[in-house]
């Protein structure tokens, strides 16, 4: 019985660190590949779609007559939109783009699940909070800590002084100056 409480508590950890993880990405795949059916299919609403216009600056760009399709995705205001399709017009990139609410809520969870799963739920109207927690996790931010960033200088001995010559204009003035002239020629030993 031990063993078996083990292993479930084993495997409850592993898909806490990295298992959800994986489920998410395999939902979101398989959501993108139905959106991408449908979407190769024209089982869309062109209502659904919202235009994007992005600026090229490129020489020699010539206009195309039609949109053509085209893949790929971007998030605007936490919200996921895939490409349906694209033209280029004179100087610009016309993006033809449908949400993916799919996309989205599975994001929403997995960010929601890795908040809940490490303690990370903030609540703004209780000021109870242990300021422990919020200490060590601004610490895995990487927020600047000046305990850890302290310089400790040692004070060289004397010997260490004396090593660096007196640097003085008599001292400069005496090293040998080169000349600019044509190198020697080389000669195999």
């Amino acid at each position: 019985m031990k063993k078996v409480t083990a292993l479930f508590f084993g495997a409850l950890f592993l898909f806490n660190l990295f298992g959800y993880r994986f489920v998410v990405e395999y939902l979101q795949n398989k959501a993108n590949a139905q959106l991408e059916a449908r979407l190769d299919n024209n089982l869309y609403n062109d209502s659904q779609l919202i235009e994007l216009k992005v600026p090229l600056h490129l020489p020699y760009l010539t206009t195309w007559p039609d949109f053509q399709r085209y893949d790929g995705e971007i998030e605007l205001e936490g919200l996921s939109y895939k490409y349906v399709k694209r033209k280029v017009a004179n100087d610009t990139l016309y993006l033809m783009c449908i949400p993916n609410p799919q996309k989205t809520h599975l994001e929403t969870a997995k960010n929601d699940f890795f908040k809940a799963t490490n303690d990370l739920m903030q609540n703004t109207d209780s000021k109870k909070s242990d300021n422990s927690k919020t200490v060590s996790f601004k610490n895995l931010q990487g927020e600047y800590d000046e305990y850890s960033f302290m310089l400790n200088t040692i004070i060289p001995s004397e010997n260490a002084l004396n090593f660096w010559p007196d640097m003085n204009s008599q001292n400069l003035l005496s090293f040998p100056h080169i000349s600019p002239e044509q190198p020697p020629d080389f000669q195999k030993a």
